[in-house]
């Protein structure tokens, strides 16, 4: 469970240069790193604002610094050789800084190809975390030489990049440079990772490197280590695992001197002290769910009796219930953390089960802890629900909702400077969650910081199209506007729009916008209209933006420019956009226009949909020809149909456009006919051919989740299916459906594949006989009993039979 300051020194040990590597000298000239004390000069500085206030009073002996940033000043620094050089070395030879890339073949041919093939990987998906993980294996497994390691330091480099959270990585990292003896580099990657990764086992690596740049015979050296098990503790203390840490420590308190430990305490007093501060860490350490629970408690009885056995019976009463608390919480603790993969690198959400899976797993974890199981009040709850957060964001570190929830929880506990850092933490993780930053700003003109929110915004602007596409900066612009109007006025509104108008990504959401910001807020119908018909000089094409300006005049009962509006479109937009404008300026007609004049322009609609179709598909079954969709148009109110369910599917399956368009809703009921709906058609279906599909009716392409979670081979088939409304036949029934499946998943493939002129007869038997029907009657003679419904219905020779068929064959 723990291992001895010799055990941690032997291990230190084992990090010296392999056998047969030249010893590489400091890359600031300096010797051994053993012969340079703890991080000289102490260049790291670390920030948190994460109060440890009351686990530093908890652990800490006495004398223990009350700020974070002179306690990490104390565990990580030396105050002696102080060189103001060192400073510049470590940051002139940070790891991470980018070198000229170098190209080695020092593998053998078998090594360089697999090598090569998954820096291919990796450069198409920066994020393959398999191809990433056997890289640096590939590599590391090789016999080490001087060109190898330059290799390994620039994979290692790039990957921390690529993965700034994963604790494995830098443990890997750092280790390696460990071994080669640079410590500025080491110094430098300790500062860069190590508040950033709540990780035990980065952490305990920390530690050693600390025993091993320090003599804990000394004053000096044992206050150091001291410092490093304190500083470490207050962070990762109440981790389930970190039991073994809180024995370690026990046990390096109890091994060391008194005298060297607590050198500063008044004379005489060194023994007490230090049994205070051993007393301090079990009393902690036995109120903390972690594995190592019921050692910790049988360590601590042991300790106090053997002081004074009596004193023992009353201050261990006092503490059996806190004790018991924390046993019985454990318990349900374990059980939220098993199957989470604490090490896993860190990808963007792909629609993955295993992803979700593992999120799911958190935020019950978290959910957990936050309903403070244990009863802990203050900034003992805050730290323990933060560390949890922590540790969820090194896996999740590129799920928005996650860093929401975060700070919605310090926000609403009041501690919003914490809620604020963790929001720039999020908008430098997440540079395209464009929502996120949007949120940050208006958090910080919540608190008065409108400068702060106004660089948020200026920033996402000079990013540019790195951040997203057109649609993505038109957003931002916007955003920005109304931002702009809600704290500072017209003025500084309008100034923007001047921007945003001059920029490559303004589209007619930016004119709409700044037009319903002057009428929502000046009601000027002047100041409105004459930006509407600014816009219309550039997308009088957009039927989107044609509709929002007849909305607004008609809000204004405008009748007749509005009609004019309709027919100044009609005569620029094409295709797809044209169809939406006709439908719009028909359903104005019917609530604003006579009787003649609707019936005229049913026949002006009628026509150009016509010649649309015709130009969109020279076959000629671009869309319906049936003129009762016009019917639909001229009866259509909002949110009531004017048909049955059953005919208005039946309308949807004839392929009449305006059902899609007036009942975006009620697609989904369309695909459930029924079978006596589906018997009404005549014969079998018979798909359009793909050439002659309109392009307006195309099949969307898959993306996101539902893509990349389907093999190619069948997302491929999927895009190639041709539309409902283009079965021009009878559509196959549930039962046909299912029927097919069955055959295709218990078909013989290996029999159909090898099989020749006999694949028929070996594989799917008499399932493609020209006799058999088209489907099986639920009363078959070959179905399994309990599936005398039509579902999951075997063929008549399963793999079974096929497989016996086959050695007869053979015989």
């Amino acid at each position: 469970a723990h291992e001895s300051p010799d055990a941690a020194a032997r291990a230190s040990a084992s990090h010296s240069t392999p056998a047969g590597l030249p010893r590489r000298r400091h890359r600031d000239g300096a010797g051994d790193p053993a012969e340079l004390g703890i991080f000289a000069n102490a260049p790291i500085r670390f920030t948190s604002a994460t109060s440890t206030s009351a686990s530093s009073s908890a652990v800490g002996g006495a004398g223990a610094p009350a700020e974070l940033a002179v306690e990490v000043a104390r565990a990580v620094a030396s105050t002696s050789n102080d060189t103001p050089s060192d400073a510049a070395a470590v940051e002139k030879h940070s790891p991470l800084q980018k070198q000229p890339r170098k190209r080695f073949s020092k593998f053998p041919a078998a090594v360089q190809e697999r090598i090569d093939t998954l820096k291919a990987r990796v450069k198409r998906d920066k994020h393959d975390a398999e191809a990433w993980e056997l890289l640096i294996w590939e590599v590391k497994s090789r016999q080490q030489s001087t060109e190898i390691s330059e290799i390994l330091h620039e994979l290692y480099s790039e990957m921390v990049e690529v993965f700034p959270t994963s604790a494995a990585t830098w443990r890997g990292f750092i280790e390696f440079e460990m071994k080669l003896g640079n410590t500025a580099d080491v110094k430098s990657m300790f500062s860069k990772c190590l508040l950033k990764c709540k990780n035990l086992d980065l952490w305990r690596t920390y530690i050693k490197y600390v025993k091993r740049l320090n003599d804990v015979s000394t004053p000096e050296g044992a206050n150091e280590v001291k410092q490093a098990y304190e500083f470490t503790l207050d962070h990762l203390g109440t981790d389930i695992s970190s039991g073994p840490l809180w024995l370690e420590y026990i046990q390096f308190l109890q091994q060391t001197s008194a005298h060297v430990l607590f050198a500063q305490a008044v004379a005489g007093n060194e023994e007490s002290a230090k049994l205070m501060s051993i007393r301090r860490a079990f009393k902690r350490s036995v109120t903390i769910p972690t594995h190592s629970l019921e050692a910790l408690w049988r360590d601590y009885e042991k300790f106090e009796n053997n002081i004074n056995k009596q004193l023992a019976k009353q201050i261990i009463s006092d503490l059996q219930s806190q004790y018991a608390l924390a046993r019985t919480i454990y318990r349900e603790v374990k059980k939220k953390w098993e199957g989470l993969k604490t090490t896993a690198l860190a990808v963007p959400p792909r629609g993955s089960s295993v992803q979700y899976e593992q999120q799911s797993l958190w935020t019950k974890l978290i959910s957990f802890e936050r309903s403070n199981p244990l009863k802990l009040e203050g900034d003992a709850l805050v730290s323990r629900v933060a560390l949890v957060y922590d540790q969820c964001l090194l896996c999740l570190h590129h799920y928005p909702e996650i860093w929401y929830e975060y700070i919605v929880w310090h926000a609403d506990s009041g501690r919003t400077d914490r809620a604020s850092e963790i929001f720039q933490e999020a908008c430098k993780s997440l540079p395209l969650c464009v929502i996120i930053h949007f949120a940050a700003a208006d958090f910080e003109a919540a608190q008065g910081n409108t400068d702060a929110a106004k660089k948020i915004y200026e920033a996402l602007l000079e990013k540019g199209s790195d951040v997203g596409d057109a649609g993505i900066q038109g957003q931002i612009w916007i955003q920005y506007m109304r931002f702009l109007r809600r704290t500072e006025g017209a003025p500084a509104s309008r100034k923007l729009f001047l921007r945003a108008r001059k920029s490559e990504s303004c589209s007619h959401h930016i004119y709409s916008t700044a037009a319903l910001l002057e009428w929502q807020n000046g009601k000027d119908v002047k100041v409105v209209k004459n930006i509407f018909e600014l816009g219309l000089k550039s997308f009088m094409k957009e039927a989107d933006y044609v509709l929002e300006y007849v909305k607004f005049l008609l809000s204004q009962a405008d009748i007749a420019n509005a009609r004019t509006l309709f027919e100044r479109a009609l005569t620029v937009v094409q295709g797809g956009n044209a169809k939406v404008v006709w439908n719009e300026y028909l359903e104005f007609e019917y609530q604003c226009g006579d009787l003649q004049s609707t019936l005229a322009l049913e026949k002006r609609r009628s026509e150009a949909m016509r010649k649309l179709n015709e130009e969109e598909n020279s076959v000629g079954d671009g869309g319906s020809t049936f003129n009762i969709g016009i019917l639909l148009l001229r009866y259509h109110v909002p949110n009531l149909m004017p048909c049955s369910q059953g005919t208005l599917q039946h309308f949807q399956t004839i392929g009449l456009d305006e059902v899609p368009y007036l009942y975006p809703n009620e697609m989904p009921a369309a695909l459930a006919l029924s079978d006596d709906q589906m018997s009404a058609y005549a014969s079998y279906a018979e798909p359009v051919a793909t050439g002659s599909r309109p392009a307006a009716q195309q099949a969307p392409a898959m993306s996101g989740a539902a893509a990349s979670s389907l093999p190619p081979a069948v997302a491929g088939m999927l895009k190639k299916l041709p539309l409902r409304h283009q079965l021009k036949r009878q559509l196959p029934t549930i039962q046909d459906v299912d029927y097919v499946i069955n055959v295709l998943v218990n078909a013989d493939i290996k029999a159909l594949r090898h099989g020749g002129k006999n694949s028929k007869k070996r594989g799917l038997g008499d399932v493609e006989h020209k006799s058999n029907k088209s489907h099986r009657p639920a009363s078959s003679t070959n179905m399994k009993p309990g599936l005398e419904h039509g579902f999951n219905m075997p063929p008549k020779h399963d793999v079974y039979r096929m497989r016996q068929q086959q050695q007869r064959q053979n015989r």
